[in-house]
């Protein structure tokens, strides 16, 4: 009973403070939360071990999912209070960081899926769902390569895609790789999920406030580092910034707009067919430098529509006179 209440009175203590936290978005009920932590902190004896010795990360751990609004509900899976380098820390999965990003409305759906080496993969493209054939049952083979495909609000399809060594490097970047408790060897399917989300979430529209912090929270706790020597490298490799890329879309999309609405004034009609090229022009440059195609195809939309009506205009002025 003793170390019941010590572990209780660990949980007790911090739920003031974690009321307070879930004020700024009340979508979590503390009270079940606290029943599931316990639930959770008491499913083997490590972690009662560990809970033991480390009462301040346990309370760190619920103002963390307080906070960020994930709940420790085992029936919905999305994150798990973990014994992790001789503390008890706040796991997160890939279906809460996808729950996350729903939630704060940038995308409408996702999945995270492994492609295995008998498995039929195909990109289809900037704004389309890719193509998985597998057979469901049986070996398929080693896994070769994971993605993460979304849905937007604007109804186009955002996909993201590492290969087995592009998931490999990120699993050198952990400091506990090689530990017993490690996720990465109890659950590496997940991990796998897991790393392709959160390097498609960097290009999701208004991808931020909780779902970052939640990526934050894993990083620290898995012991990956976002300023070692590897991440400076990357920064350097990656080519021009995101300031440097959107200024090279709008240059291209401002050219070739003006250039479809010189048609206008020439009385051409090949306007409408010029502004698809335009708007297909535009998101293929944005699929290749990374940057969500949306600001720049409701704008083309927008040109397009006034176009069209400026030529109505001209048509109607012309058998007028």
């Amino acid at each position: 009973m003793g170390q019941l209440a010590t572990i209780e009175d660990s949980i007790l203590a911090v739920i003031p403070e974690a009321k307070k936290l879930i004020k700024a978005h009340n979508l979590i009920n503390i009270e079940a939360e606290q029943n599931y932590a316990i639930q959770q902190l008491y499913k083997n004896d490590f972690n009662v071990k560990i809970a033991m010795q480390s009462p301040i990360a346990v309370q760190n751990a619920i103002r963390n999912l307080s906070s960020i609004g994930i709940s420790l509900n085992p029936a919905l899976k999305h994150a798990y209070l973990v014994p992790r380098d001789g503390q008890i820390c706040l796991d997160i999965s890939y279906m809460g960081l996808l729950h996350l990003a729903q939630q704060e409305g940038s995308i409408l759906w996702g999945q995270a899926m492994i492609v295995y080496a008998e498995d039929v993969y195909t990109n289809n493209g900037v704004g389309e769902k890719p193509t998985h054939t597998y057979t469901a049952f049986g070996d398929r083979g080693e896994k070769v390569g994971v993605y993460c495909c979304v849905k937007l609000p604007g109804g186009d399809f955002l996909t993201e895609e590492m290969s087995a060594d592009e998931v490999q490097q990120v699993r050198n970047t952990s400091k506990a790789k090689d530990s017993g408790y490690s996720p990465w060897k109890t659950f590496e399917t997940e991990m796998w999920r897991k790393s392709v989300v959160k390097r498609g979430s960097k290009y999701w529209p208004k991808s931020g406030g909780r779902l970052d912090d939640a990526i934050q929270v894993l990083n620290q706790h898995e012991g990956i580092s976002e300023h070692g020597p590897r991440v400076e490298k990357e920064v350097k490799d990656a080519g021009p910034g995101l300031e440097d890329k959107m200024a090279e879309i709008e240059t291209l999309m401002v050219s070739k707009i003006e250039m479809a609405e010189k048609l206008i004034e020439r009385g051409g009609t090949g306007f409408r067919t010029a502004m698809l090229a335009v708007n297909a022009e535009v998101k293929q440059l944005c699929g290749k430098l990374k940057v969500h195609p949306k600001q720049y195809t409701d704008r083309i939309k927008e040109k397009a529509l006034e176009g069209a009506e400026k030529q109505e205009q001209m048509k109607g002025e012309t058998h007028a006179s």
